[in-house]
């Protein structure tokens, strides 16, 4: 939103609040919109008058259409409006009965208001997938990702000694960390360190034990935001081995740091490791397939060059670029420009 504002954009942001009091715990704090308008906490009546009193040409991304109030109100409303709109959306968890009964809402929503909407923004290729599996037109939808600042953060030397591997998340069974410790414990010269803390550390604390892992898996706890792209830049690899994640941005601002990335096929973010040089994709939940990707990482350490290649790689993927690439979609979807292709898909 904020290169948008950039680029000359009239850009309106309109948010239920600046930022959840579960954020704020966890230290996060507020994005910075830049030139963009920011409207928090408005009334059903504000946002409907916000919406009628849009110009015609106006175009309405909206996030979380089906799952809050806010989104469902601008999405009705649009329509009644005849104004211009599309969604952006993760990939509900497609795992399971609660699977099925997902798909069958996500359907019966296309053949209602989705009707409606002009693009679908859906986060990567299991988004795109999603999507085009319940209906919506392959000309419509449109693979999209989370963003992330760049981040300023000097190179790091590599150190002597056993390759290290990271994980940062919160730790909840579909983050898969018991599937990396169960990886972890085939894989030799490698250690692992945990940051963040969740339901589920007491019990792969224990298994980490049990696998024989002991000194080389370390729980961080929760660290304050600002502190985890030190991490990211020490680290050889990060791993993200989850059973399911909508995104995962984490993935966005290791490659921004030079950290290539290990990632299961449930990862929104798998979609930008296209290359072998910016890390590997392995089925979720598959503790074989994992083990051997860490090995092969395990087996050469990252070079300044590979970790600088993966770093200017990574501008794909940046504030500005995914501006320029919604601009175009836009020109695609409303003046009938070239389709263009998502710019991490591109990239080489």
């Amino acid at each position: 939103m904020r290169g948008l504002a950039e680029r000359g954009h009239d850009v309106t942001v309109v948010a239920q609040e600046a930022m959840s009091a579960s954020r704020r715990r966890l230290g996060w704090e507020p994005p910075s919109l830049g030139p963009a308008k920011l409207v928090v906490g408005p009334s059903p009546a504000d946002v409907t008058r916000i919406v009628q009193g849009s110009p015609g040409d106006a175009i309405h991304c909206i996030a979380g259409a089906r799952v809050n109030r806010q989104g469902s109100l601008v999405a009705r409303t649009c329509r009644a409006a005849r104004r211009r709109m599309g969604i952006i959306s993760e990939t509900p968890d497609p795992r399971g009965l609660g699977g099925w009964l997902r798909w069958g809402k996500y359907a019966a929503e296309r053949a209602s208001i989705g009707r409606a909407y002009d693009f679908v923004f859906a986060m990567g290729e299991t988004g795109v997938r999603w999507f085009r599996s319940c209906g919506y037109a392959s000309a419509r939808v449109f693979p999209f990702c989370y963003v992330t600042d760049v981040i300023d953060t000097p190179a790091v030397t590599t150190a002597a000694g056993p390759v290290r591997f990271l994980f940062v998340g919160r730790l909840v069974d579909l983050k898969g960390v018991d599937v990396l410790l169960r990886a972890l414990a085939g894989v030799t010269h490698a250690d692992l360190d945990v940051i963040g803390d969740g339901p589920c550390r007491e019990a792969w604390t224990a298994l980490a034990e049990q696998s024989g892992l002991g000194p080389r898996v370390r729980w961080h706890g929760q660290v304050n935001p600002r502190d985890v792209p030190a991490w990211l830049a020490r680290a050889d690899a990060l791993v993200l081995p989850s059973r399911k994640d909508g995104w995962g941005a984490v993935v966005n601002e290791a490659l921004m740091l030079g950290t290539p990335v290990i990632s299961s096929t449930a990862c929104g973010a798998s979609d930008l490791l296209r290359h072998d040089w910016l890390g590997a994709v392995v089925p979720a939940g598959d503790v074989s397939a994992l083990r051997s990707a860490l090995g092969t990482w395990a087996a050469r350490r990252r070079t300044a060059d590979d970790r600088n290649r993966v770093r200017a790689w990574a501008d794909c993927i940046a504030g500005g670029r995914i501006a320029e690439y919604m601009e175009a979609i836009f020109r695609h979807v409303y003046e009938g420009g070239a389709r263009p292709v998502a710019p991490w898909r591109m990239q080489g």
